[in-house]
């Protein structure tokens, strides 16, 4: 029977090394992590937020076609956040929008921005003035990923657009 508090005993003490190995991922590439599986259609996108610690919402997409989703989460370093997606299907495409947006940001935002602009998979501008940071992407090699990025003192922002082709369904 002492097996059990023994175990227990060990579990507690391995805890907090667990939780002390959280991601040094900047918050707002996380956010952006989210948007693109929303955007992309990845089907296991909704789990992948709330497993980030979001708040996601099924809405009445309009028809089959449509699906939309909406969101919130209290992003660190960042503030409270709303998330909004939709998804469409067209014949052979698939348009993908997911946007975040924070209207009382807290944080550093060139520590925010600067993290998207060095990331490899995106090509594009900044811009740094006294309202804040601001960038325009396209997807390296992909013109059909379309992204902005801004934290200012009245909005952080991520709103990324992806459009691809699909396979036919019927």
């Amino acid at each position: 029977m002492r097996a059990g508090p023994a175990l227990l005993l060990l579990l507690a003490c391995a805890t907090p090394a667990v939780a002390q190995s959280k991601s040094k991922v900047p918050q707002s590439v996380q956010v952006l992590e989210v948007c693109e599986k929303f955007a992309t259609g990845d089907v296991l996108a909704r789990e992948n937020a709330e497993e980030h610690g979001w708040t996601i919402y099924d809405e009445d997409g309009e028809s089959p076609y449509v699906r939309f989703y909406t969101g919130e989460k209290d992003i660190p370093g960042i503030g409270y956040a709303e998330l909004t997606v939709l998804i469409e299907d067209y014949p052979g495409k698939m348009f993908g929008y997911c946007r975040v947006d924070a209207s009382e940001p807290s944080g550093d935002a060139v520590a925010e921005i600067e993290p998207i602009d060095a990331l490899e998979r995106y090509d594009g501008k900044t811009t740094k003035n006294d309202d804040g940071m601001f960038g325009s992407f396209t997807g390296a090699g992909d013109p059909d990923t379309l992204l902005l990025a801004h934290h200012s003192e009245t909005s952080f922002v991520i709103q990324l657009t992806v459009i691809r082709p699909q396979a036919e369904t019927e």
